[in-house]
This record gives structure tokens, sequence and C-alpha cells, in this order.
């Protein structure tokens, strides 16, 4: 079964939801499949943090083989400098440390990012340094601030080689002194200008990969809207509200009738027991449906019609009852209370019929 992802917050439903169970909106794109390694290689050794089980690009790990590799390379093409290789190693160690504490004490990328990685070694290189990544959705998008960045270290350092300096990690210096700027710069815009990192006209990498063309669907039945849902729980909470006050007016004549502890009220009050304890059940049975159904349907529409139907009968013996005591706590009307016995006992054989 297929995934999609809601636009407005970023959780992912089964395809044929309609409506999100988190927000309740109904906008959403495709997620297409993911295809991610399973199992760790000397790539992800060398260059990937392990994170719950998936693996993702370790930019601490870049920088350090970036800058080894700068220096090693200055010392071929500058005379060579007393202990440089023991430089080198010092600058390394000293990066790889900085980038590992900022992923030990702050980095847990999210679930999406974590589905979205992983995707081989030049592929994630490339998302790296010249895409952004949402962190709700995982999708890319082409940054133009990193791309330009890269340029400008591209151009310093081609200078340094074409001119044969020995100044080679000057220029390098200088390039990543006018490039960070700009990256910071870029990023700062991006994450201002898309607040919520999500755009629905982007498509992400993957997507451009697996999407197959989208299935038209035929509506057969009108479906419930996620509106009426909230009207349902309005319309729950007013028939709770009015049934409880009719239970407090029943326990308060049955008293005023029948003094306790007479049979006769303990008749009565079990009566308007049982009624209460159905009415909960079935009020309850409402509110897990509305809460726990995934998506709308007709027979979801009709299974709560018909509770809330089970819900008005029992407020309407309740009712019943409510009149009769009026009516009989008039003295006149004591000869009646054999018969006002007897409809107790066809309303205790009506309510345990919703049972």
């Amino acid at each position: 079964m297929g995934e999609k992802i809601c636009i407005n917050c970023g959780e992912t439903v089964n395809d044929n939801a309609n409506f999100c169970p988190n927000c309740k909106s109904t906008s959403f794109r495709h997620k297409a499949e993911v295809t991610a390694n399973s199992k760790p290689s000397i790539i992800h050794s060398l260059f990937y943090w392990e994170v719950d089980g998936k693996y993702i690009l370790a930019k601490s790990k870049l920088a350090a083989l970036f800058t080894f590799a700068v220096m090693i390379l200055s010392t071929f093409v500058s005379p060579v400098v007393p202990g440089m290789i023991i430089l080198t190693a010092i600058f390394t160690l000293l990066v790889f440390l900085i980038g590992y504490l900022g992923h030990y004490f702050k980095f847990k990328p999210s679930k999406a990012k974590l589905d979205n990685n992983d995707l081989g070694f030049i592929t994630d290189l490339k998302h790296l340094l010249f895409y952004w990544q949402s962190k709700k959705t995982g999708e890319y998008v082409l940054s133009k601030t990193k791309v330009f960045s890269i340029l400008i270290f591209i151009i310093f350092s081609l200078i340094a080689v074409v001119s044969n300096s020995p100044a080679l990690v000057v220029y390098v210096v200088i390039g990543l002194i006018f490039a960070i700027p700009a990256s910071i710069i870029g990023f700062v815009i991006h994450k201002i200008t898309y607040e919520d990192d999500t755009n629905a006209k982007r498509v992400s990498y993957t997507e451009t990969q697996k999407m197959e063309p989208p299935k038209k669907t035929v509506e057969t039945a009108p479906q419930v809207s996620v509106h009426e849902f909230d009207e349902y729980e309005k319309q729950l909470d007013d028939l709770k509200n009015e049934y409880y006050k009719k239970d407090s007016r029943a326990r308060e004549l049955i008293e005023k009738k029948f003094e306790p502890p007479q049979m006769t009220y303990t008749k009565f009050i079990s009566v308007v027991d049982s009624s209460t304890k159905l009415f909960n059940q079935e009020a309850d049975n409402i509110s897990n449906i509305i809460r726990l159904a995934s998506e709308d349907s007709p027979r979801i529409e009709s299974e709560i019609k018909s509770k809330f139907n089970t819900l008005n009968s029992i407020s309407d013996k309740l009712d019943g009852l409510i009149d009769e005591l009026v009516l009989s706590l008039d003295p006149a009307g004591n000869d009646d209370v054999e018969g006002l016995l007897g409809d107790m006992e066809n309303l205790i054989d009506s309510i345990k019929n919703y049972d």
C-alpha cells in the first residue's frame, strides 16, 4: 500500500486516507518508495553516521577529510614546512572532534531525513553540496546559495593551481572566507523564506525517480467530511449534558416519592442506574469511532447515526420516567403506583435491548 505526506504537518498516512488524523488537513503530496542501503559497508564507516539503524552523511567526517587533503596537497606544492604532517594531523583531528561533539550532543535528524538519505554516496554528497532538505518531509530543493558558494571556492582554488603559487593553503583559506559567509546568509534567507520548510511545488529526488502517474479515482458514494465529525463531537457533548441533567432530576424525584430504603425506591434507582450505564457505553463507542477512524466512509457515518438514535431513545425513556414521577407526586395519583411499576418494567426491558 502506498503512502502520502500531509503538506500541513508532514505526517505520513496511507494513500486511501482522505484527511490527516493529526491535523485534519486534506492536502497531501505523493510519497514515493525510498530505496536505501540496508547493510553497512566500508563507505558507511568512513563517511556516514549511524542513527537508529539508518545512515546519514557525516559532515564532520567529510570536513576532516577535506582539511587533511588540502593540507597534505600543500606540502607537495609549497616548500616543505617542518612538522607539516604533524600539523595536518592536529588540524584534521580538531575539525573532526568539533563536528563529532555537535553530532553527539545536538545532532538528531528527523525520521523524514533518515528515510531520504543513504541513497548512494555520490547521490548523498550531491544532495549535501547543492540542495536543502526539508526536516518534515525529507524532500530536496536546489540551493542557489550552495552552488554560488562552491563556485567561489573553486575559482580561488583554480587560481592557486594555475598560477602554481606556493601559497596554495592561503588561496584555499581566502576562498573559504568568501564562500562560508555567503552560504550562511543563504541558509538564513532559506529559513526565513520557507519557514515551514515545505513547498508544494518542490519535488523530492526520489519522487522524480520513482513517482508513478496518479491514479484516477471515482467517487461512488458521498463521503463524510472532517467538519461533520466535528459536528458529531459537539452534538455528543450537548446530548450528554442534557442527559445528565435528566438523570439528576429523576433521582431527585424518586427520592421524594419513595424514601429509601423502600423496595420501590431501590427498584426505580436501579432502572436509572441501568439507563445511565447504557447511555455512557454508547457515548463512549461514538467517541472511539470519531477518535480512531483514519478515513471517512458511509459505513462509519451510518454506525455513528445508529448509535445517536440509541442515545436519543434512552434519553426519551428517561423523560417518560420523569413525567410519570412528576404526575405521581400528587397524592391522588398514589393508586397509579402499581401501573407505574409496570411501565418501569417495560422501560427496563426496552433499555436492555440497547446493550
